[in-house]
């Protein structure tokens, strides 16, 4: 038997086999020289597909009728596993009984060695499968894309399964019962099948997919029983007939490679289920710790995020926010006496909220990838907590949410309209308690309430025509009820809008 090969070496189940017709080839030889036969036939019953044999010498032609003391046909120690056949010329002396002896004992060898070869062959195949399965995983955890390594390991797989076509399906996008082929390797019509969709519903492919336990599957046009054949699978079971599942990822699975043998071709042996699964076991180690390597990189990425945002509200926007207050309220107390000074500072104070704004921005693109609800809440938390810090408002933020994820560009919005109702209410209304809530449904709600003094009589820095502008431009619209002792602001936008 050959060493085996290096991780992605080009070696299939071709050297194995040779191997074990080696070993036939010597046992037949050996047979035929020591019972004086001129043709030796050692054939090995596999149990699926074709039986494995080798012939050595001359058989005698169909037309030639010897007779049957010129033949021994021996069984490979029990019945069922092969026979060895010996034939002499029909002119040649017939066999003895201690022909028949010395044939049985070499029969008997004869199964010693051809089962030591099987199961040489069968720990060789485990050595591929299971460097195929390092390759795979030394190159996802190297950082190698994930379709370039399962592309490749189509290919591999193909290799080592003798199969004629290998797909690699991978959920389609916003179809969850269905299916994608998005790679393929082997055969003339392999670049066609990339980008089929298959529907998982009714279907084996569908019990190995989710269970993520690899299948032996005889035809598969087959459908199971009670179900009908999906069209595309029909066009695909047109060229192919025999199939091989094995499921990536574990249950539920990230990935699926169909390996297809042509019509005509006999199955998959059954032992192939057990490399498969070692196989599959590798893979999907690889994917999760890969997978849990993504994952810890964004929650570092988010704690690095959160950390800078906090810097920037802590140390920057409420230091501004503190010093434009101050400014602000200087400003209102000069308009009486010295109106053009109260001006001036108006105009700065607007720059430092234009400054502010700015500043905020950086800190919603640094939280724009999660539209989670629990995200979302954590931020809506983290603006009404900063706004209201330091200025004698106790607060109460209540969200409710009965959607998973929001649309990420509504988000922004969101978040600016509670920061601009509550920074509106720190600055103005002169309250001492303050309830923001937050209702997604079919819409996105938000309210909030006071117990100020109200709506100043000039509200040109108020922001609400800002707020009723982003109602707009989404379909929904901003309301104000003020009365003396407090004030209700309501903001509504559909969902989807």
């Amino acid at each position: 038997m050959p060493p085996p090969a290096l991780p992605g070496s080009p070696v299939s189940d071709a050297s194995l086999d040779d191997a074990v017709e080696a070993t036939q080839r010597a046992v037949a030889r050996a047979a035929a020289v020591h019972l004086g036969a001129d043709s030796a036939v050692l054939t090995v019953r596999t149990g699926s597909g074709p039986d494995r044999s080798v012939t050595v010498g001359s058989p005698p032609r169909a037309d030639d009728v010897a007779p049957e003391s010129h033949s021994l046909v021996l069984p490979l120690g029990v019945p069922g596993l092969g026979t060895l056949r010996l034939d002499r010329a029909i002119e040649a002396e017939p066999f003895t009984p201690a022909d028949l002896a010395t044939g049985r004992a070499l029969a008997a060898v004869a199964r010693t060695a051809v089962e030591n070869a099987v199961v040489l062959e069968h720990a060789g195949r485990r050595r591929l499968w299971a460097l195929a399965g390092t390759a795979i995983a030394t190159a996802l955890l190297s950082g190698t894309p994930a379709d370039q390594v399962l592309r490749e390991a189509a290919a591999r797989v193909a290799e080592l399964a003798d199969a004629d076509a290998v797909g690699v399906l991978v959920p389609a996008d916003g179809e969850e019962e269905t299916l994608m082929i998005g790679a393929a390797a082997g055969g003339p019509l392999a670049a066609e099948m990339e980008g089929v969709r298959l529907p998982l519903a009714e279907t084996r492919l569908h019990a190995a997919h989710r269970s993520g336990v690899p299948q032996v599957i005889e035809d598969i046009a087959t459908p199971p029983p009670g179900a009908d054949p999906a069209e595309a699978v029909g066009e695909i079971a047109g060229q192919y007939g025999p199939a091989l599942y094995i499921p990536l990822g574990g249950p539920s699975s990230l990935a699926t490679l169909a390996v297809l043998r042509t019509r005509g071709r006999p199955q998959f042996d059954p032992r192939v289920l057990e490399l498969a699964a070692a196989f599959a076991r590798q893979a999907t180690v690889a994917m999760e710790l890969v997978g849990s390597q993504a994952r810890e990189r964004r929650l570092q990425l988010q704690a690095d995020r959160d950390r800078i945002a906090r810097d920037l509200h802590d140390h920057v926007v409420q230091r501004i926010f503190a010093t434009a207050l101050a400014l602000d309220r200087i400003g209102r107390s000069l308009e009486p006496t010295a109106p053009q000074v109260a001006a001036r500072i108006a105009e700065r104070v607007d720059e430092l909220d234009g400054t502010i704004a700015r500043i905020r921005e950086s800190i919603f693109e640094l939280h724009a990838e999660d539209a989670s609800s629990a995200a979302v809440r954590r931020r809506l938390t983290e603006v009404v907590r900063s706004v209201t810090e330091g200025h004698g408002v106790r607060p109460a933020l209540r969200v409710r949410s009965e959607v998973e994820d929001l649309p990420p560009d509504l988000v922004p919005d969101l978040v600016a309209v509670v920061r601009e109702l509550v920074t509106n209410v720190v600055r103005h209304a002169a309250a001492s308690r303050l309830t923001v809530t937050v209702a997604i449904a079919g819409d996105v709600r938000v309210v909030v309430t006071d117990d100020g003094c109200g709506l100043p009589p000039v509200t040109v820095r108020s922001g609400l025509a800002n707020l009723a502008d982003r109602a707009e431009r989404r379909g929904g619209r901003l309301s104000v009820a003020a009365a003396p002792s407090g004030t209700e602001i309501e903001w509504t936008v559909p969902l989807t809008g």
